[in-house]
């Protein structure tokens, strides 16, 4: 008697083992990437979070419409005058921060704290809420202050008393009212912040610090570090320490570089590392930076010249990617953006033109309604204001000028910022 069946039963019995093994495989490789996942969604999760720009004016507010808190050390803002607006702070629903962009996007960019990734939180279109800021420029002018609102190129001497000796940017609110401040030492060695309507308020004097404060061939620089209230820093005559003081508080020693401190750059993330370093020019005026671990590095190619001024200059990112360069005039009157340095993590440097600045504080803004900053500086033509367009590219040196059309000159020694 023939099994008609046996035979492929037989036949089939390994298919169906193989077909189980792959299941099981299968099922356990399921479970598996389960507790892998599982161990990933353990960390915290991204913010979501919905920002807008509102206002009509410069600058504009960022407001915090809803969603997730935001560690405002972990931001960086990209398209704006200050890339750490929110430093030392909680960004939470219902919060604002006043910012001034300076391109037609602004960006809103999430580092995390652990890799070092980061990824857009927000891109903001500033024509939704007025115009780009084209900037207000500082300028010391035969011991006055004036203002320069790029915007329609109007002048205006500020009220303020006594005279200017050394400027700071006008990039923080100093004072909690809302406004960008001023920092300024006065004659009386005294650091001041003037506000926009010309009203001074005194932050320091010479003895509240070992020394005096210097005034001369220097710059101011303002913002955070290392969790501070927003600050002016400066450095006193002796060049041996940089210091910083808030409104309503008392001068902090910051650093006691070896090789000295004679002004105070900026702060911003110049070696790519996602970490705010402090920059200053040292006692040689060479531009070096301040990490926050406190050790000091040297800016490539980032020695600077001196005479009545010291061609120490703003941060700026004109690239969009985080990294900051100084402007800076070295000793041949060159204008150039100085960086870390490819090796270190940050930028070249780039030699913008030839000898045509006054070794003197130069500064940033989109001074012709482009939508693109320009580097703005005192030039060797008798001290009238020029500015460098098309940065990068052409390096198209033109001539700044009032609403009349008639050159702006401005001293040396304070430069314009």
């Amino acid at each position: 008697m023939r099994h008609l069946g046996g035979p492929t039963d037989r036949a089939i019995s390994p298919v169906v083992g193989v077909a189980l093994l792959l299941a099981i495989i299968i099922a356990l490789g399921v479970v598996v990437s389960g507790l892998v996942l599982g161990l990933a969604d353990s960390d915290p999760a991204s913010p979501e979070s919905r920002l807008t720009l509102q206002g009509s004016g410069c600058p504009v507010d960022l407001v915090h419409q809803q969603g997730d808190s935001l560690d405002g050390d972990r931001l960086r803002f990209q398209g704006t005058e200050d890339p750490t607006p929110l430093q030392g702070q909680q960004f939470g629903a219902g919060d604002t921060v006043a910012v001034r962009p300076t391109a037609d996007e602004v960006t809103v960019v999430w580092q995390e704290p652990d890799d070092g990734s980061s990824y857009t939180l927000e891109r903001l279109d500033p024509g939704d809420s007025g115009a780009v800021c084209g900037g207000v420029l500082y300028a010391g002018d035969g011991g006055a202050l004036t203002s320069i609102e790029t915007g329609d190129d109007t002048l205006e001497t500020l009220p303020i008393p006594g005279s200017v000796d050394a400027l700071g940017p006008a990039t923080t609110d100093l004072l909690g009212d809302g406004d960008t401040d001023v920092p300024y030492v006065n004659a009386s060695d005294a650091v001041r912040v003037a506000a926009p309507d010309g009203s001074a308020t005194t932050l320091a004097t010479s003895d509240d610090i070992t020394g005096t404060i210097e005034g001369s061939k220097t710059r101011l620089a303002t913002g955070r570090w290392s969790g501070s209230d927003p600050s002016v820093f400066f450095v006193n005559e002796n060049h041996d320490t940089v210091y910083r003081v808030a409104e309503g508080g008392t001068p902090t020693a910051v650093a006691t570089p070896g090789n000295n401190a004679q002004a105070v750059v900026g702060i911003a993330d110049v070696d790519g590392d996602a970490d705010d370093e402090l920059v200053f020019a040292d006692g040689s005026q060479q531009l070096r930076a301040l990490n926050p671990g406190g050790s000091v590095d040297s800016l490539a190619d980032g020695q600077l010249g001196s005479n009545n001024g010291i061609g120490a200059g703003a941060l700026a990112d004109f690239d969009g990617d985080g990294v900051h360069r100084a402007v800076g005039v070295d000793g041949s009157k060159q204008l150039k953006l100085v960086g870390a340095g490819t090796a270190a993590g940050g930028e070249s440097t780039t030699v913008l033109t030839g000898g045509v600045a006054r070794k003197s504080p130069a500064t940033v803004a989109d001074v012709d309604d482009d939508g693109t900053p320009e580097v703005v500086f005192v030039s060797n033509d008798s001290e009238k204001l020029k500015y460098v367009d098309d940065v990068g590219g052409a390096n198209t040196v033109m001539l700044l000028t009032d609403a009349n059309g008639d050159p702006i000159q401005r001293s040396e020694g304070t430069g314009v910022v």
